[in-house]
């Protein structure tokens, strides 16, 4: 590789001494690109694209919540005509530890439009399945923009797309996010159209209101069906805003205001920039919002702040709180891979005990003595603790 790349084997042989230099990471992947100003194409020799795969492989491996690298490695293999790898790739990071991140949801929906075929209903399953993690997302306008896109130019009288689409529409409306306007001027706009053409209204007003209410609304005298349902979601339009205005008071104090990239790995977060998601998440919370709702704050203020073992500590308290054990072992378990602080093993043991999983719990513990020269007293203590409990058993 050294004769292939010399800027990259000089970059990788410095982070063999700084392995955790992010920005060394960031200039080994460019080296790979500029690949001694040849660039990447499909002609490259395949030890030269072997460079730049393992550039990729190896940063994400290291820092796997960088959703731009993700889409960046999969726009590479997809320019390279490997659809199939693209895809595993988008796949790879969806599955690891951005699941809820909008950002690469949508550019794979993207992807999965621009190369679509024959698979209309497994990419209406993908979008099904993104809208289940990022559905409340507040900035989630231009996911559902895309969805409602997908289903209009794709519908046809066999796949009822076009049902979908209004019905789709119609939960929308009820989400307060930013540019909720967007949404509720498509539905204003197509109730007007509705009063103005019959034979549409017959076909589409089953889809906007049940058959009960638009026979309620048919019954009353002097008044049209569609200013009363006019008048019904202006009164929805009005506590939308309300809401997404409530919610953007909090938003708008988690944007960085020194327009430092939030994904930076060795980046450190002001106190105030953390009270901030605390005191969103507190507010949720309070008000008793979806649980998927608050679910997919924690998880953008873990990928936001997931260098500080709080946010893995309280992210899992809350999963722990609502009887979500799984969950909440799944997140302490990546925290203890991701953040070197044994307070959030000790905690990861403490469910266990609770579970009354006594061997799972010595077995972390084991693990860490083994892999830990300096075993911190608590952890001895827990080991102690544990090992009666499997005494007793």
């Amino acid at each position: 590789m050294s004769l292939i790349n010399k800027q990259w084997s000089s970059i990788s042989t410095e982070l063999v001494q700084d392995p955790q230099n992010f920005e060394l990471w960031q200039s080994l992947i460019e080296a790979a690109e500029w690949n001694e100003k040849r660039g990447i194409n499909k002609s490259t020799s395949e030890e030269e694209l072997n460079v730049l795969r393992t550039s990729y492989n190896s940063f994400l491996e290291k820092f796997p919540f960088q959703f731009k690298y993700w889409i960046r490695y999969a726009e590479w293999e997809f320019k390279l005509g490997n659809t199939s790898t693209a895809e595993q790739i988008y796949l790879r990071g969806l599955n690891t530890q951005l699941s809820h991140c909008i950002e690469l949801w949508i550019s794979y929906l993207n992807f999965k439009i621009n190369t679509i075929n024959d698979n209309i209903s497994e990419i209406l399953q993908k979008f099904e399945a993104a809208r289940d993690l990022i559905g409340f997302h507040f900035f989630g306008f231009e996911f559902y923009e895309l969805y409602l896109s997908f289903l209009d130019n794709y519908k046809n009288d066999n796949n009822e797309f076009e049902k979908k689409y209004y019905i789709l529409l119609r939960i929308i409306l009820e989400i307060p996010i930013y540019h909720y306007g967007i949404f509720y001027k498509k539905w204003f706009d197509l109730i007007d159209n509705l009063s103005k053409d019959e034979k549409l209204a017959k076909q589409i007003a089953p889809y906007i209101a049940p058959a009960n209410e638009i026979a309620t609304l048919a019954s009353k005298k002097n008044t049209s069906i569609f200013n009363e349902l006019k008048k019904r979601f202006t009164d929805a339009y009005i506590a939308t805003q309300y809401h997404s205005f409530e919610l953007y008071e909090f938003e708008k104090k988690l944007i960085p205001k020194n327009n430092k990239n939030p994904q930076q790995d060795n980046d450190l977060r002001s106190r105030q920039e953390l009270d901030a998601w605390m005191s969103y998440i507190d507010y949720l919370e309070i008000k008793q919002y979806p649980i998927k709702f608050i679910e997919l704050v924690y998880y953008r203020f873990l990928y936001n702040a997931r260098n500080y073992p709080q946010t893995w500590s309280k992210f899992a308290d809350y999963y722990i709180y609502h009887a979500k054990f799984n969950k909440a072992r799944k997140i302490l378990t990546d925290g203890v891979k991701y953040v070197d602080d044994y307070k959030l093993l000790i905690k990861l043991v403490d469910l266990e005990i609770f579970l009354k999983n006594y061997q799972r719990a010595i077995n972390l513990l084991i693990s860490y003595i083994q892999y830990n020269s300096n075993v911190p007293i608590p952890i001895r203590d827990k080991v102690h603790q544990v090992k009666q409990l499997i005494d007793q058993k």
